[in-house]
């Protein structure tokens, strides 16, 4: 076992003292593990779906479904991440921050581990995953801070496909 003093200190990279369960919409980025394209592939710009990728989508557009203090706008599935923009639409009671080990009912970082889960479940129940971690760890999310931000983000998600090569997570396959 290593020294303490060797090991990492891992640092949230949410916002401090922000409530994740408050009315906002919110752009996520979700990866696979080790960024494998297992969501699709794209051609010429436009993304074609595995039967994994159309699961994600399927899932995605639930999240509503079963949440309904959230409503989810954009989806582009891309090979190996997605880009999608999620609104939450009244503050819960719960407590506002969580805490290691003690999830939040209702905020952000619960809605994303549910939805990871859930795709993962559903991924090995249908035999179309069976690679030990489907998703990278965490998730990169950003505030939607006013129209204007959601339109240059719709449009850059909207974009995505077709500039498949020159993405940060692109891997030629």
């Amino acid at each position: 076992m290593a020294a303490p003093h060797c090991i990492p200190v891992r640092r949230s990279i949410r916002l401090r003292r922000f409530d994740y369960r408050s009315p906002n919409a919110f752009f996520i980025t979700l990866c696979t593990g080790q960024r494998r394209c297992l969501f699709g592939r794209i051609d010429d710009g436009v993304m074609h779906s595995s039967a994994l990728g159309c699961l994600v989508e399927h899932l995605w557009r639930q999240i509503g479904a079963r949440c309904s203090h959230v409503v989810t706008h954009d989806l582009v599935l891309m090979p190996n991440h997605l880009h999608g923009i999620l609104q939450i639409r009244t503050e819960g009671d719960a407590p506002q921050q969580e805490r290691f080990g003690k999830p939040v009912p209702g905020s952000l970082p619960t809605l994303m581990r549910s939805f990871k889960s859930a795709v993962t479940r559903e991924a090995r129940l249908r035999g179309l995953a069976t690679h030990v971690a489907l998703w990278q760890r965490g998730y990169h999310e950003h505030v939607i801070r006013n129209q204007q931000d959601y339109l240059r983000i719709a449009q850059y998600m909207a974009d995505n496909p077709r500039r498949w090569q020159q993405d940060r997570f692109y891997v030629a396959v």
